[in-house]
């Protein structure tokens, strides 16, 4: 009886082994943080462009399917995370709002095809994570905030017109995507790092 008990006691976890492993799982979590928060920056700019592309795409189905000119608008509200009225047009908003009118400090405004300004559809951009920036220019490189589609699904050729939108994060390593808009209103979602012309995701 004796021994047995004493095997007993002796079948147990010390505490240096419990140590060690707590020392050795720090490590690992330690070494794998950068690469984990990387990743997670590079999801959210994904989001981010994924709505974008979104928003963009609803505006030019929305123009042709009511046969009139509707607007996506780049904003920017005080609070990233909530669109209320203290939107202002911005190239680097990273919300958006689809429209029949200009949405200026009207952002709260429910979906109406007759409360001015008419809104179709918006996002807020704080929604997919604040980690990802936006730069929206025209064709010339300019900043730019809006495109207008036309009832053919075309850009209706304002010289300003937002042709390109830019989503980053100031964070190095991070990847970085680019939407595109043709004149013919086709929104295409690229890569600006890659450089293989047979890649289909070279901008």
């Amino acid at each position: 009886m004796h021994r047995t008990g004493e095997k007993s006691r002796h079948s147990g976890v010390s505490l240096i082994e419990v140590a060690i492993t707590l020392v050795i799982l720090a490590l690992l979590i330690a070494l794998g943080a950068p690469s984990f928060q990387t990743w997670l920056l590079n999801t959210q700019i994904r989001n981010s462009a994924e709505a974008m592309t979104t928003g963009l795409q609803l505006a030019r189905g929305e123009a042709v399917k009511r046969n009139q000119a509707v607007r996506f608008t780049l904003v920017s509200p005080d609070n990233p995370a909530i669109l209320d009225d203290t939107c202002v047009v911005s190239a680097e908003g990273t919300s958006w709002v689809v429209s029949l009118d200009d949405p200026t400090s009207k952002c709260a405004a429910d979906p109406s095809s007759s409360v001015v300004p008419r809104i179709v559809a918006k996002k807020a951009g704080g929604e997919g994570g604040a980690a990802a920036t936006v730069e929206g220019t025209d064709a010339s490189g300019n900043a730019s905030s809006s495109v207008t589609f036309t009832g053919f699904g075309l850009t209706n050729g304002a010289a300003n017109a937002l042709a390109r939108i830019n989503v980053t994060s100031p964070t190095t390593g991070t990847r970085s995507l680019r939407l595109q808009i043709s004149s013919g209103g086709a929104v295409r979602l690229c890569d600006p790092v890659v450089t293989d012309t047979t890649d289909p995701r070279k901008c």
